[in-house]
Parts: C-alpha cells; structure tokens; sequence
C-alpha cells in the first residue's frame, strides 16, 4: 500500500489538529514542513483555520487613547464578521476609568473587562461593557502589576494585583535613587463574591514592569514583565490554585537585534508571542512564537514567518481570515492589512493607541458569581 497521502487531503486534515503536533508533523517531510511554516497560497487556509480561526466571538471591542491630553478615552464595538460599527446610536463611548495617559485592559473574560490605571491613581475597575455596570475596586498606591480572571472550580472572578514597596524611610527619592532601593513585593487577591483585598503568600519573583498585553485562557493569566535589570520574562497566574510561575522569553534578540516589538495572544489554546523586529531596514515580516510547555525555555519553537508586512506600523492581533490589525502612528488611525494581498482597509477609526479584542456580550453581574444576577 502506498504511504503517499494527496495534498488536498493533507489540508483537510490538518487544520483539526492541536497545534502541538503540527510542530511534530513538520519533521515527516520537506513538503510538510513548508506546508506548515511557510504562509504561500497552499498553506493560508492551515494557517487561518487551524492557527487564527476563532468563530465564536460576536463583536470585537476597539479601546481608543486620544493624541491629545484633553481628550476622553473611549470604545468602540464592531461586528466580528464584518468590521462595520455595532452600534445604534454613538460610534464610540466613554470608557468608564478616565486618565490624561492611558488605561490599561489587564483583562477580559466571560463578558467582563478589568481595567487599570496605571499611569495615574492605580484605580481598578471591574466592568460589564453590555450591562454598562461597573466596580472600583478599593484602592491602593504602588500597584505596579494587575490581571484578571475567573476561577472555574469555586465560580468567581478573581483580581490580583502586585504592590512593590520600598523598604526607605524617605517619603520620596528622586528618579536615579528610586531604583536602587529594594522593593517588598506584596501580592493581593479580590474576589469579587468576597469584597476584600487579601495577602497571597508567593515564592517567586515577578519582575516590576508588566508589558500591555495580557491574555487569559482556562482559567490562566499570562503577562509580559520586565525588570530594572531588563530581564524579561512571562508570567503564569493559576486563578483556582492561585499560584504564580515564571519562564524565560525565547532568546530572539540573537535572531532579530535587540529591538522588538511583542504581542502576547492565544492561538488555538497554546500561548503565542507575535515577534515583529523593527530594525531590520527594509525587510518586514513578523513571526509566531508558540510555547508548547510553560515552564520549559525550549519548547518555545518558531511556527511560522509572514511577511511581506506594510512599514507603516506594528501588529495588534489577527481578525478571522489571517488580516492583521495595525496601528497606524503616522495617521492617526488603526487599519486591516492584509499580508497575503498586501492591501490596506481603514476602518475609520482615529487615535494615537490602540488596544483590539475579541468580546462576547454577556449579562453577567458584577457580583462575583459567573452566573446571571438573578
């Protein structure tokens, strides 16, 4: 019997497997491995329907930063399938956490956003954008660190967040001291059934600077960090054990150079970082890195390289059919661009950053319980 097996069957199976083993399915052949890893005509169903496709989602929300200081930070809602506005009435609204800087999105699950600002009062938010219902969260001064989840095994949403607290009786250094003095780490959960921050006692160290892009997936937070020392890293939160893990990034400054542009998302229930170098002169592409074991620096394999990509800005995330979202500095709009056509949609949305993801409306109330209130 021949072990030959046609091409178009190969594309119709493969799209219905983990990506964990089209890692290993890259070794069977050279034609394999240029199916799998190289983003040609052949190989851009694989890659839309097994790596980017994620069908269940109704709307995607668009938060947007003004150029100016005296703007209002707002939202937007788009119908996932076709990009157009998803509202009646107002194209944008006002997100309900306002700052002179930015707000940072530190999560997003079964309906509900956690917002933080960071730049400003360290003010946590809880809010249903369907229900318009939202908590502030009680406050606290130096919180560097904040993610969001829910804890499947006991039904509640849970917020950590991480204080860093210097050990100096001075009331206030200035900048070139501040970072030689030790910082306590103090970790806190809320949960939202329980109204009160409490102290989580941890055995690692969570390097200070968390990156703006976090993601949540089975009941796991994960984030980008960043040390005084520049020591990057990814952090695991476990919401249910309420257990923190940290592994090392792939060593891509030996393949690009030492500056990057990173984005981390979910592909297809594995952690990804999408790498985009920006000091490659003329040549742009960007790459996906999968982690197939948390914990584990080699199992971090590169999937595949795209390119060519537009030179005018840098990725936020994929829409359904391997697009890319890009935030378009120069213009002051975010825009679709397709790498595989290499032509450029507006989407007539204007600022100066930009945050996309995908959302599922949802009736939950902020009472701490995944159910409906009621």
């Amino acid at each position: 019997m021949s072990a030959y097996i046609p091409e178009d069957l190969v594309l119709e199976i493969l799209p219905g497997l983990p990506l964990k083993c089209l890692i290993r399915f890259r070794s069977v052949s050279k034609s394999w491995a240029t199916l799998i890893g190289t983003p040609d005509y052949l190989s851009k169903s694989l890659i839309n329907d097994c790596i980017l496709a994620n069908p269940t989602h109704q709307l995607l929300f668009v938060k947007r930063s003004p150029e100016s200081t005296h703007g209002r930070l707002s939202y937007s809602f788009l119908c996932y399938s076709t990009l157009a506005s998803a509202s009646d009435s107002k194209t944008h609204q006002d997100l309900p956490l306002q700052s002179p800087y930015d707000i940072k999105i530190v999560g997003s699950c079964n309906g509900l956003l956690c917002l933080f600002d960071y730049y400003g009062t360290s003010n946590i938010v809880v809010w249903n954008p369907t229900t318009v219902e939202f908590m502030f969260l009680p406050h606290a001064w130096d919180v560097e660190t904040v993610c969001f989840g829910f804890d499947p095994i006991h039904e509640e949403f849970k917020v950590l967040r991480i204080r860093y607290v210097a050990e100096s009786d001075e009331p206030y250094l200035p900048p070139y001291l501040a970072g030689r003095v030790h910082l306590n780490q103090e970790v806190e959960v809320y949960s939202l059934s329980g109204g009160s921050w409490r102290n989580l006692v941890v055995d690692v160290e969570v390097p200070k600077f968390q990156g703006v892009d976090s993601s949540y997936m089975n009941g796991v937070c994960f984030w980008l960090a960043l040390s005084y020392y520049g020591d990057e890293k990814i952090v695991a939160f476990d919401v249910c054990d309420e257990v923190i893990r940290t592994m090392a990034l792939p060593n891509y400054s030996l393949v690009y150079g030492e500056i990057t542009w990173r984005t981390l998302t979910v592909l297809k229930e594995s952690v990804a970082l999408i790498v985009y170098p920006r000091n490659k002169g003329d040549e742009r592409f960007f790459d996906i890195w999968l982690l197939l074991e948390f914990g584990v620096k080699e199992s971090w394999t590169r999937l595949v390289r795209i390119v060519p990509i537009c030179a005018f800005g840098w990725p936020l995330g994929f829409w359904k059919r391997g697009e890319l979202f890009i935030v378009c500095r120069d213009l002051g709009e975010l825009v679709l661009y397709d790498p595989f056509t290499q032509t450029v949609r507006t989407l007539q949305l204007d600022g100066e950053w930009f945050h996309v993801l995908p959302f599922t409306p949802s009736s939950v109330g902020i009472n701490g319980s995944g159910f409906l209130d009621g």
